[in-house]
């Protein structure tokens, strides 16, 4: 090859890579600037807020001294379990003093509870710690078959934002393609993928069109309790912002309320009134019915045909636990069964799937899906505990099955 060639062939390069930089930098910029702003502005809406700011937390949580219990889990763990208020239980029964913290998160089906314990794992390690007591929460509707076929678009973004650097970077070997995305939805886009954006919107087109029929069948009552319940919603978070200008976006983990939630007791009388009737309010009759169908549709919810490839995740987690926890026991948070009805053959599989999971990881199962302590009541939908009854309720029963461990 020439010189001339070869000086022609570095310029094309040279200027391929500047016409690259011109268009794409300007495109991940925009796209960090909507992320960040949507973030900022309407919550946790493209689902990551949260994960993140729990892989942040880690070396805090390791680094604690003292009696530490972790309950690692899904939405229902993150909604459903105040560490505050399990604190103080577990105090007021044996004296026992323990930090127990909130490491629940939306979307977390066994696949990224798994890479999230190796992050936690890694992060003990580096404290030479280990916690007293490590609760993972299996959930019946995160391990199904449906469940695993459920907005795949979602799967890489997930895991490049639980990724530590080392396992991103560990991918460069095995699929060079994988690790450009990773590389590029974990430090150039915020921790969101294209794919996430398109195949988000595709979603909600998909939900408004199949929930089309059902919301023209809305009466004008019904109608009237959406936007009474939007506007209890607005003036609730008003509320919020106003009294716990620190604490209000609950969603990201936050040492004050040990990764938990914002609970009744932080609350003035006016934005505790103004909860109860919220809770009240989406346990519409209509509201619950629309929730139960997208559970069914989602998660397969009444006959729980298990993915096998979402059961070993589970276990391979629990004994990744075992490497920074003294003790390790598996919970199952309670079902609401005013309207999440399991068929027979869902309720076989469910016991033959917690007899196996006792069987292969040795590890103790606390079971409280049909715990007589809880009604309809204790729920905002059909699968969430309320922040009102339920949360605080769930977390007292806990606390008193466990108080004993920790004078072990």
């Amino acid at each position: 090859m020439s010189s001339s060639t070869s000086s022609s062939s570095r310029k094309t390069a040279l200027y391929t890579i500047l016409i690259a930089a011109v268009t794409l930098l300007p495109a991940m910029g925009l796209v960090n600037w909507l992320t960040r702003s949507a973030e900022n502005n309407a919550g946790d809406i493209f689902g990551i807020q949260r994960i993140r700011s729990v892989t942040n937390a880690l070396d805090y949580m390791a680094a604690t001294e003292g009696n530490t219990a972790l309950f690692i889990g899904s939405s229902l763990v993150k909604d459903g379990f105040s560490p505050r208020i399990f604190d103080q239980a577990v105090k007021a029964a044996n004296g026992a003093r323990v930090t127990s913290f909130n490491v629940g998160m939306g979307n977390m089906k066994p696949t990224y509870q798994k890479l999230l314990v190796q992050r936690m794992a890694e992060a003990y390690a580096g404290q030479h710690s280990k916690a007293r007591l490590t609760l993972l929460e299996f959930n019946p509707f995160l391990v199904t078959d449906a469940r695993q076929a459920f907005r795949p678009f979602m799967t890489e973004q997930i895991q490049a934002v639980l990724m530590s650097p080392r396992q991103v970077t560990k991918t460069l070997w095995e699929d060079p393609e994988r690790f450009a995305r990773l590389l590029s939805i974990k430090y150039l886009r915020h921790g969101v993928s294209a794919e996430a954006i398109t195949g988000g919107i595709r979603f909600l087109v998909n939900q408004a069109q199949a929930q089309a029929p059902m919301l023209e069948q809305l009466t004008e009552d019904q109608l009237d309790h959406i936007q009474q319940l939007a506007a209890f919603r607005n003036q609730l978070n008003q509320y919020i912002r106003q009294q716990h200008p620190v604490t209000y976006k609950s969603h990201v983990w936050n040492p004050v309320t040990q990764g938990g939630l914002i609970d009744m007791m932080d609350l003035s009388t006016e934005a505790r009134d103004l909860v109860v009737k919220i809770s009240s309010q989406m346990r519409h009759p209509k509201a619950m019915e629309m929730d139960l169908q997208g559970r069914i549709q989602c998660c397969d919810i009444e006959n729980l045909s298990f993915n096998d490839e979402l059961i070993g995740d589970f276990l391979d987690t629990v004994e990744t636990a075992k490497r920074f926890s003294q003790r390790v026991e598996i919970v199952l948070m309670p079902r609401n069964s005013d309207w999440v009805k399991l068929s027979p053959e869902g309720q076989r599989r469910l016991q033959q799937m917690l007899a196996h999971l006792a069987r292969q990881s040795g590890v103790g199962i606390r079971n409280y899906q049909n715990h007589p302590a809880f009604d309809g009541d204790d729920f905002y939908d059909v699968t969430h505990l309320s922040m009102d009854q339920g949360r605080p309720l769930f977390s007292r029963v806990l606390a008193g099955d466990l108080a004993a461990v920790f004078q072990e």
